[in-house]
C-alpha cells in the first residue's frame, strides 16, 4: 500500500493522517500503551517525548515499501512491515441470559461508580448517566431507532458523547445480528440514517463512525461486548470495563452506555 497525505492531528501520545486512498481515508499512528483502533498502527513513541512538540498539522506524510514517513522536524519513520494484527473477538453464536445480566450488573455499577466520582454527582444507572448527558432516546428502538441518529455531534470532547454512545450501540448490535433478528433490522436502519448524517459530527469521529458502519470497532470494545455477552469471571468483566473508562475523558464511559441501553432495550432487561 503506497499513499501521500498529510497529518490531520496531534496529540501527546498519537497522530491521525488522512490520506488519498480512497478505502483507506485515515491512518492513526499509536503509542503502544493506547487501545488498537482499526486503521491504526501501533508504536512505540515513548523516546520521542511529547508528540506536539515534535509533530505539527500539515506536515506531509507518505508511505512507500510498507514505511509511513512524516515530514517533520524529526523525520519519523513507520515500519509498517513488522505490524501484526491484533485478535478479533470471535463471534456470539448463544446466550445465557442469567449470565449476561448479572454481567450487565456489574458493568453499571462499575460505570455509575466511576462517573459519580468523576462528575462529582450521584450517577445510579446508566439511564440516569443518558439523561444527565441529554441524550435523545426513542420510544422504542424496534420501530423508531433512527431518532438516535440526532445525537450525532452531540456533546463535548473530541468524539462528542451521542457519537461515542451509538459507537457503544452499534458495536452491541453488531455482535447479536447473527442470532437476534431484531438487532440485525435495528442495525440496518441505524446504519443507513447515521450514514446520512455524518457530516453534524467532526472529521475524527466520522471516521469512527463511519467504520462502526462496516463492523469495525476498537480493540477494548468489540472485547467487552463479547465478555458481556458471554464472560462467567467477574474479574474479565473488572478489567475490560475499567480498560474502557480509560478512553479519552469520557468516550470509554458513553460507549458503555450506548452498550447497556441497547442491550437492556433489546431483552427488556429494565
Amino acid at each position: 500500500m503506497s499513499f501521500n497525505g498529510k497529518v490531520h492531528s496531534v496529540f501527546r501520545r498519537s497522530m491521525n493522517v488522512t490520506t488519498d486512498l480512497v478505502e483507506t481515508p485515515w491512518v492513526s499512528l499509536l503509542d503502544s500503551t493506547l487501545p488498537a483502533t482499526p486503521t491504526a498502527y501501533q508504536c512505540y513513541f515513548e523516546s520521542l517525548g511529547d508528540l506536539i512538540t515534535r509533530v505539527k498539522v500539515g506536515d506531509e506524510v507518505f508511505m512507500r515499501g510498507g514505511i509511513i514517513r512524516i515530514k517533520s522536524s524529526i523525520m519519523l519513520a513507520v515500519n509498517t512491515l513488522t505490524a501484526r494484527e491484533w485478535q478479533q473477538a470471535p463471534p456470539v453464536s448463544v446466550l445465557d441470559w442469567e449470565k449476561v445480566k448479572n454481567n450487565l450488573i456489574i458493568t453499571e455499577k462499575i460505570l455509575s461508580e466511576h462517573l459519580s466520582k468523576k462528575e462529582q454527582v450521584e450517577i445510579s444507572s446508566v439511564d440516569n448517566y443518558i439523561a444527565y448527558l441529554g441524550l435523545t432516546l426513542p420510544n422504542c428502538i424496534e420501530h423508531s431507532s433512527k431518532e438516535l441518529v440526532k445525537n450525532i455531534g452531540f456533546g463535548k470532547g473530541l468524539t462528542p458523547s451521542g457519537d461515542d454512545f451509538l459507537i457503544g450501540a452499534m458495536a452491541v448490535l453488531s455482535s447479536l445480528m447473527g442470532i437476534n433478528p431484531k438487532a440485525k433490522i435495528i442495525y440496518q436502519n441505524m446504519q443507513s440514517a447515521i450514514r446520512l448524517n455524518m457530516d453534524k459530527t467532526n472529521d475524527i469521529s466520522a471516521h469512527y463512525l463511519g467504520l462502526a458502519l462496516s463492523r469495525h470497532f476498537s480493540y477494548p470494545v468489540q472485547w467487552l461486548v463479547y465478555y458481556l455477552l458471554t464472560q462467567e469471571e467477574v474479574s474479565v468483566i473488572n478489567t475490560a470495563v475499567v480498560t474502557n473508562l480509560s478512553i479519552g475523558a469520557s468516550s470509554g464511559a458513553d460507549t458503555i452506555a450506548g452498550m447497556l441501553y441497547f442491550l437492556n432495550e433489546l431483552y427488556g432487561l429494565n
